[in-house]
């Protein structure tokens, strides 16, 4: 440690200790005023204490379980939002996309409680891009596509000012008797959603291939076949995919990982009853986490 360091750390220890003594050998009449120092300071403890639960029950979100919404899709009501995953593509017009504040909120977060803690795990966020009015593509590396993932969770921000239940559906999963499974947490008129995704993973690592198996034009098929329910206008060709550098596709075999596309609904509902889902919107792109060993 340089000389300069050990002067802050006397002249901040010398700070410290005079604070001390000065509240400590100083009586306190009520009469002039003067509980007003210890007043500010009970408040700050209590500001603080306050701030450390909110921070425990924040971490213990982390933790939740997964709730489970094996209702059919809502009707008109509900609003949808299409999800598009494609491969990251050399010379592709859009590529990759740079980490929003949501996400790199949440990273740190799950950081933090570690380090107080918590229960550890290896995170990698994937930010999503707006796609017109109700979509979101994310863009896969094969390296994402590669990680052992025990964890896959879909991050959506949404405005709820009148506190709405919200109840999301898989198209996906609803059309084969799967319950879709999800988590809430809500602050003042915000509401936190995360979907579990781990599913569509599973898919897509058995099409790439797994941990080093072949690829398949079977697999490849059937999971474009699953998964495109519905798509917002064209549909995304199988083709090979050119692997020009470590995150690109292809590593000269068949095409691998094709454009999926994937519907949620969000149903809301109020004391058990359906209503449309007014003011419930994105407040900005979602993203994805993904915990893997």
């Amino acid at each position: 440690m340089a000389a300069s360091d050990y002067t802050w750390t006397a002249l901040f220890f010398i700070s410290v200790t005079m604070s001390a003594i000065g509240v400590s050998g100083r009586a306190v009449d009520p009469s002039d005023g003067s509980s007003e120092p210890l007043l500010r300071t009970g408040a700050l403890r209590r500001w603080r204490r306050g701030a450390a639960g909110a921070h425990r029950e924040r971490c213990a979100e982390l933790e939740a379980p997964w709730l489970e919404n094996a209702r059919r899709a809502p009707g008109d009501g509900g609003t949808r939002l299409q999800l598009r995953v494609r491969p990251f593509l050399l010379g592709a017009s859009q590529g990759l996309v740079f980490p929003g504040k949501a996400l790199f909120s949440f990273v740190r977060r799950v950081y933090r409680c570690c380090q107080e803690g918590g229960n550890c795990r290896r995170v990698r966020g994937i930010q999503g891009r707006l796609r017109g009015d109700a979509g979101v593509e994310f863009v896969l590396t094969r390296e994402i596509v590669s990680l052992p993932i025990w964890r896959a969770e879909l991050h959506l921000q949404l405005s709820n000012p009148q506190h709405l239940d919200v109840h999301p559906v898989i198209l996906f999963r609803a059309k084969h008797n799967f319950p879709t499974r999800y988590s809430l947490s809500s602050q003042g008129g915000t509401l936190e959603l995360r979907v579990d995704l781990l599913f569509l993973f599973h898919h897509l690592q058995e099409v790439a291939g797994g941990a080093g198996r072949g690829s398949s034009l079977l697999n490849v098929r059937r999971v474009k076949l699953f998964f495109n329910d519905d798509p917002p206008g064209e549909t995304p060709p199988v083709g090979v995919l050119q692997d020009v550098d470590g995150d690109a596709w292809g590593d000269g075999v068949v095409a691998a990982l094709p454009a999926l596309d994937l519907g949620l609904i969000l149903g809301c509902s109020r004391a058990g009853a359906g209503v449309p889902c007014e003011g419930v919107h994105l407040q900005h792109p979602p993203f994805m986490a993904l915990y893997y060993r």
